[in-house]
């Protein structure tokens, strides 16, 4: 049996989280942090079987919220019998949307590409516009119901799961009447 710390990796260390925006040839990190939880997804030890210098980045565009992960690893332990390494795309796959998992350089090109990045406006309507320390903020509000609305809310809802405390995922398929209830503000 394999040294279950020598294949093990802290799923908070090795996951790191960042917003990103198109620079000048590539997309430039305006901030990157570890999660405060990863139990949810990775289980109670929150450590991540199977791996030798792992790093997961989860990548997400400062406008829209288009994600993208990508792992990387030194080693990946040979599976031997039932015991093999975890895998990481498919256990993240139950927690974000399909498109988060393209190639990282097509997830660069795509966050390079888009020209209306600097004048994106959250979906719904503009509550209200002031002005803190010289920096612009707008208060956006709209239903829940709007496919704008969901599509962001479906792209950066894991961050639930890392930050609040047995936080979970809002369910996205319920009918529209259950989710013309809620309204979704964005700052």
């Amino acid at each position: 049996m394999a040294d279950q710390e020598e294949w093990s990796s802290n799923a908070s260390e090795a996951l790191h989280i960042s917003f990103v925006q198109a620079g000048q040839t590539s997309p430039i990190t305006l901030s990157t942090f570890h999660p405060k939880f990863t139990y949810p997804i990775f289980g109670e030890e929150e450590h991540i079987f199977g791996y030798q210098g792992l790093k997961i980045d989860i990548r997400f565009a400062a406008h829209d919220l288009l994600p993208n992960v990508s792992v990387s690893y030194d080693k990946k332990f040979k599976a031997v019998e039932d015991t093999k390494a975890l895998e990481i795309e498919g256990t993240l796959k139950e927690w974000m949307p399909e498109i988060s998992f393209q190639k990282p350089a097509e997830y660069e090109s795509q966050v390079q590409q888009t020209t209306s990045a600097r004048d994106w406006k959250p979906p719904g309507e503009l509550l209200e516009s002031y002005t803190s320390r010289g920096r612009k903020y707008e208060i956006w509000s709209a239903e829940l119901t709007d496919p704008a609305v969901q599509q962001l809310i479906d792209r950066i809802q894991i961050l639930v799961s890392f930050f609040i405390e047995g936080g979970t995922p809002i369910p996205l398929d319920d009918q529209d009447w259950s989710l013309a209830r809620w309204r979704v503000f964005f700052v």
